[in-house]
């Protein structure tokens, strides 16, 4: 409605952080008694939940370690196709997640059974990796994890900027070149986006780019096998807070990190 009605004169359009550093609220807040920068207005993100403007993102958050247990508690569960229980168990416990390979079965597997069907079928999931060039290798192992089961209702995207060069192979890759659609294109850095929402791709897995501002309201889970700490927890975790038709909740799946520093993280802005 806004844009319908064109630039006027008398309106000024700010747009605000809901995770601000101090040097934002420097120059847009105001001093307390004690003369420290605070925000001169709070909208919280408890309140913001409360009102179902975003999700709850931490409230199936899940470390491996907790995942695990779970899996392995089904075996006492009296209501639990015992053969069903006994197998996945045994999958978990020789897939401690010690290498990409046994990561990337662990995701592809739990987005396939517990992700997809969600929000009518259109779930997607992000991969969190720790650098450019795990990313790289993360999206081989999916590939030839995806291939060697013929799984056709799983494609992967990457997303990292620049070159990375893989020094155990002296191969170089790029963003383009590793995405190729079925066209047998490269997919533009600007056109990532796009070709992500649309229903050919499931997966977009990251290192640095697309963990702050990237706004996909289909994102359903999310993989983390990268530390995260302070602001960037709370927005690398965010991607998954934006709501749509159908999405009542949101699922973490963390390899890494500590899910009581993840809670301290969150805190202050939650609050």
């Amino acid at each position: 409605v806004m844009q319908s009605r064109g630039r006027q004169p008398n309106l000024t359009f700010f747009a605000f952080t809901a995770t601000p550093k101090a040097k934002t609220l420097e120059v847009f807040g105001h001093r307390d008694a004690e003369g420290k920068p605070v925000p001169f207005h709070l909208y919280s993100m408890r309140q913001a939940i409360e009102e179902g403007f975003i999700l709850d993102v931490l409230k199936n958050y899940t470390t491996y370690k907790t995942y695990y247990r779970l899996v392995k508690a089904t075996e006492d569960d009296p209501k639990v196709n015992k053969h069903q229980a006994t197998s996945q168990l045994a999958r978990f416990m020789s897939l401690h997640p010690h290498n990409i390979a046994q990561k990337t079965q662990i995701m592809v597997e739990h987005f396939r059974q517990k992700v997809r069907h969600r929000i009518g079928g259109k779930a997607k999931a992000m991969v969190v990796t720790r650098s450019r060039l795990h990313a790289v290798r993360y999206k081989q192992a999916f590939e030839k994890y995806i291939r060697e089961n013929r799984y056709d209702d799983v494609r992967v995207l990457v997303a990292f900027s620049g070159i990375v060069k893989d020094p155990e192979t002296g191969v170089e890759y790029t963003e383009p070149g590793m995405n190729v659609g079925k066209d047998g294109k490269p997919i533009g850095e600007r056109q990532l986006p796009e070709r992500f929402e649309s229903d050919e791709y499931q997966v977009l897995l990251v290192a640095n780019k697309y963990q702050t501002g990237f706004d996909q309201p289909l994102l359903y889970a999310m993989y983390v096998d990268k530390r995260l700490a302070g602001v960037q927890a709370v927005q690398t975790l965010s991607r998954l807070n934006r709501t749509t038709l159908g999405k009542e909740d949101t699922f973490v799946l963390d390899f890494v990190n500590d899910e009581e520093e993840i809670r301290r993280s969150f805190q202050p802005f939650y609050e």
